[in-house]
């Protein structure tokens, strides 16, 4: 339910009296001077209604009646005797300019509009379109008869438009206007009556009549004492007659595309104006307007019957501006609106002289609880009104009263509970500085993560592990600091919070110095009500931990492979020192037939092949200590590699060397080396295979099938390299698994051995074990060529890189420092 509260709602109690009073008071005033307002307009509306219909029906009947006459009149003449006789003369002769019985005509004529008055022209039309003859009024009142050279001689083809579709009798009419003889326009209203003879039409009756009087009947006396504007419209919306421009006739034809009933009035109103019914208008419009057909079906004809022969239909239309007849009820309503300003200043001035004793003792209250709000509860209210007010502020005092009692007490209370709370935020804050302390000096990174995966808060270890100010990470989506970083492919936290367990994952990454590291990542999520509201991640920095695992492997199976060469090297050498001693006594008798010592001879080189491979592998499980010495790098790894085109198809493969001559002597022990690059350089050319060859043109190659190239420079690393060497102890005792980490920093100065073929390549799956001892993918080969190496450069000091596609080819990159220090 409505209330002035809700409808006013920032208002002041005197304010709201004032406006219900005055409500009270004016309301009722204001409806009846509506309901006089609304019921005058109403009255004078109908009123204007009735005095308009009857002055269209007098309009109507007086238009019809003068339009009547004309009709009369015309079928006098064309029932004349004259006019008879001469309708077969014209099928006979079109033009009959001498005709006596024309001139008979014209003469009748002259003498029918000297009786009438109100025609302006008489003329007669044969079907040529050439006039006849024509009678027409001069200035003397008097009507005279056109001479045979004034009659026009071109097709009146308006006429013959404007008849074209009428039938036998009937008439139609168009404002017109003409020019006399003194070149004056004289307005006409024009009448046209095909004339008819035994075979068809033989001419046209034409009769121009004066149009001010159709001005002087249509603006006879009305019942209507306003001024309004009176039309008389064709069916098509052009005005015949327009109150307004019946001055402007000429105007009235030449703008009658634009100037007509259209362009007054909205289309629907044309539409009811135009319906052929009688009625009123003034919805819409600010003009009331009463509207009828000018003939109706019941209209009696001149010639009898009901009816009339005119081929086009009239309207007429009345209207009065709507401000002309409501003008009294206009200064009615201002005379109205004046007394209520009057009434309603008296109303709110007494209102304001009532309300006060309202509201002076309200305003004291106020003033009162204003000061109590604030705290000043001693203060006291003092009025004296002798009712239910003053009764309000006892209540007032009295409530003072208590709060000021209430007040002391809280007060005694918040003091106690300040001095708790901060003894207690001390205590916090040691606690919290103890925490954070305990987590700083972890080693690991402890995270704090939000459920909107942001970092709340994270332990000093995190900006050692990403690298960034922990004043920068906090705040930052987990997945944006480390996936972005590289420090994770996926964010375990979003692990962690889909499956509400502890996620764990360590990933292998390349730090910003171009180091290999393993960060490990655990996601425990934190649970309250089975809800997830933060992780908690731990994030340390294992690589030191997978670096000794993997040393741990290498030299495991470094001990075991050098164990079991130690092994099969002593057992098989002493087998086969005395095998080879009885064939090679047998391959020396004499009594052995050819095809028999061949045999032997083949049995001796397999022995020897064996006694090489035994060789190899006391060569690998004892190997010789390092003799260095300062040597030239380039020649070295020219005399190596002149050595193994010994035993390469130097028709089949492409050998191409490019060594730098600006690199310096180095510490190097130059047989290990040679034999390390020998089997290197071997192993190159076993690898190229004309099908597997594809990364280079072979008709550029000629008869060559394969490319090995050879390359040596001076570099300075743009990362750093690391590698595990194993000790003489570490080969032959696994209970001593001794060895040291290799380490090229970065920037260090290196010389770099490049050896890349063009061969088969190396399957990815086999490329982390080709330097495990024994692993070969050859038939004939041992897989000790491969660790060999690996074991001579680690002895230098130096790393060795190897990348490789599948038939693609491989490169080995040899990586010795300059500085080396035996």
């Amino acid at each position: 339910m409505l209330s002035i509260n809700k409808i006013l709602p920032r208002l002041s109690i005197r304010s709201k009296l004032i406006i219900a009073f005055t409500g009270l008071s004016v309301l009722p005033v204001i409806l009846v001077g509506l309901h006089g307002i609304f019921s005058n307009v109403k009255l004078m509306e109908n009123t204007a209604l009735e005095n308009l219909t009857h002055d269209v029906q007098t309009i109507r009947e007086n238009t019809a009646n003068f339009l009547g006459n004309i009709e009369s009149d015309l079928r006098v003449i064309r029932h004349s005797s004259s006019l008879k006789e001469l309708l077969p003369s014209l099928e006979q002769s079109p033009h009959g300019w001498n005709d006596p019985l024309l001139q008979h005509l014209s003469a009748d004529l002259q003498a029918f509009a000297k009786t009438k008055g109100s025609y302006y022209q008489l003329r007669l039309v044969n079907n040529e379109g050439d006039e006849l003859l024509r009678i027409e009024a001069d200035d003397s009142s008097s009507y005279r008869i056109a001479n045979k050279t004034e009659l026009r001689r071109t097709r009146e083809s308006f006429y013959f438009l404007l008849i074209q579709n009428l039938s036998k009798d009937q008439i139609a009419f168009v404002p017109g206007e003409l020019v006399d003889r003194e070149n004056r326009r004289v307005p006409v209203i024009s009448f046209a009556m095909p004339l008819e003879g035994a075979r068809g039409r033989v001419g046209i009756l034409i009769a121009n009549v004066f149009a001010r009087n159709l001005f002087r009947v249509i603006e006879s006396k009305r019942h209507l004492s306003v001024e309004g504007k009176i039309a008389l419209v064709s069916g098509d919306g052009y005005y015949l007659y327009h109150s307004e421009k019946k001055k402007d006739w000429n105007k009235l034809l030449a703008s009658r595309l634009e100037d007509n009933l259209q362009h007054d009035y909205p289309p629907s109103l044309v539409k009811l104006f135009l319906s052929g019914r009688e009625g009123n208008a003034s919805e819409g419009i600010d003009e009331i307007v009463s509207y009828a057909p000018l003939f109706s079906a019941e209209s009696p004809s001149p010639a009898g019957g009901s009816g009339t022969n005119f081929a086009l239909s009239y309207f007429v239309i009345e209207s009065v501006p709507k401000n002309v007849i409501l003008a009294p009820v206009r200064s009615f309503a201002w005379m109205f609106a004046g007394f209520l300003a009057i009434f309603l200043t008296a109303a709110v001035g007494l209102g304001l002289l009532a309300t006060r004793q309202f509201t002076k003792p309200i305003a004291e209250l106020r003033r009162g609880a204003e000061v109590i709000s604030r705290g000043a509860y001693s203060h006291r209210i003092h009025v004296e009104t002798h009712d239910e007010i003053e009764d309000l502020a006892e209540q007032f005092n009295a409530m003072a009263a208590s709060l000021e009692s209430h007040e002391r007490e809280i007060q005694s209370h918040r003091t106690r509970l300040e001095e708790m709370v901060k003894q207690r935020t001390i205590e916090l804050s040691e606690e919290k500085t103890k925490l954070q302390a305990i987590l700083d000096h972890i080693p690991s990174a402890v995270v704090l993560i939000g459920k909107d995966f942001k970092i709340q808060s994270a332990s000093a270890a995190l900006s050692g592990i990403t690298e960034q100010p922990l004043e920068n990470v906090k705040g930052m989506d987990c997945s944006e600091l480390f996936n972005k970083n590289g420090y994770i492919w996926e964010c375990v936290c979003r692990r962690a919070m889909r499956s509400k367990k502890v996620e764990c994952d360590v990933e292998q990454i390349t730090d910003g110095h171009g180091e290999e590291r393993f960060i490990e990542h655990v996601a425990i999520p934190m649970s309250d009500n089975g809800e997830v509201e933060s992780v908690l991640e731990i994030i340390t920095d294992v690589t030191k931990k997978k670096r000794i695992e993997q040393q741990l492997l290498r030299t495991e199976k470094l001990a075991a492979a050098g164990e079991i060469s130690a092994i099969i090297a002593h057992e098989f050498r002493n087998a086969l020192t005395s095998i080879k001693m009885i064939l090679q006594l047998r391959h020396e008798s004499k009594r052995l037939s050819r095809p028999e010592k061949q045999s032997l001879a083949v049995a001796l080189d397999s022995i020897s092949h064996m006694e090489q491979i035994v060789n190899e592998l006391l060569d690998f499980a004892r190997p010789k200590p390092m003799e260095f010495r300062a040597l030239s790098l380039n020649k070295i790894v020219n005399d190596s590699l002149a050595l193994a085109l010994l035993h390469i198809d130097k028709r089949s493969i492409d050998v191409r060397k490019t060594f730098d001559p600006e690199l310096p002597e180095m510490m190097l022990d130059e047989s290990h080396l040679k034999e390390a690059l020998i089997n290197t350089f071997l192993n190159a050319a076993q690898a190229i295979d004309t099908d597997g060859v594809s990364t280079i043109d072979q008709a550029a190659l000629s008869t060559s099938s394969g490319i090995i190239s050879v390359e040596t420079k001076r570099v300075q690393l743009g990362k750093t390299l690391r590698d595990f060497a194993f000790s003489q102890e570490a080969m032959s005792d696994r209970s001593d698994p001794r060895g040291h980490e290799v380490v090229l920093k970065r920037g260090s100065e290196c010389g770099l051995i490049r050896i890349k073929d063009t061969g088969c390549g190396i399957d990815p799956s086999q490329l982390l074990r080709i330097f495990d001892p024994f692993f070969t993918t050859k038939p004939n080969g041992t897989g000790l060529g491969l660790p060999m190496l690996k074991r001579t450069i680690n002895a230098h000091g130096g790393v060795v890189t190897v990348t490789s596609k599948k038939n693609q080819g491989t490169s080995f990159n040899i990586y010795l420092p300059l500085d080396h220090a035996t």
